[in-house]
């Protein structure tokens, strides 16, 4: 008897098993359907805020990642890179540096 209830089990476990897999196979699509949307979108912003689009947005994300690979390819960090772009006021008394946190895409100018 205690091989019946084994089995029994057994085959109650098998059916959450593959009622939970299914419910996963269908999250995951829509994970994936809700992560397409949600990388259209970042691409729509980034097009309104270079006001660009399809092939120029394309090229001149490339063109900027090729520059930046060179510079770390001829040895720069990230910081230094980073540091070429910052502008340091000229009365650095009067002039509060730049904000702590990281702008993003969506922050105001």
């Amino acid at each position: 008897m205690a091989t019946t209830s084994i089995a029994d089990k057994l085959a109650k476990l098998e059916k959450k098993i593959a009622k939970r897999q299914a419910t996963i196979a269908e999250e995951q699509t829509q994970l994936d359907k809700e992560l397409a949307e949600y990388d259209k979108l970042y691409l729509t912003a980034l097009a309104n805020k270079y006001k660009l689009s399809g092939k120029d947005l394309f090229s001149a994300i490339e063109r900027e990642h090729d520059q930046l690979e060179k510079l770390r390819d001829g040895g720069m960090s990230d910081s230094d890179i980073d540091s070429l772009t910052d502008s340091t006021p000229a009365d650095k008394d009067k002039a509060t540096l730049y904000e702590e946190s990281p702008r993003t895409l969506f922050d105001e100018n």
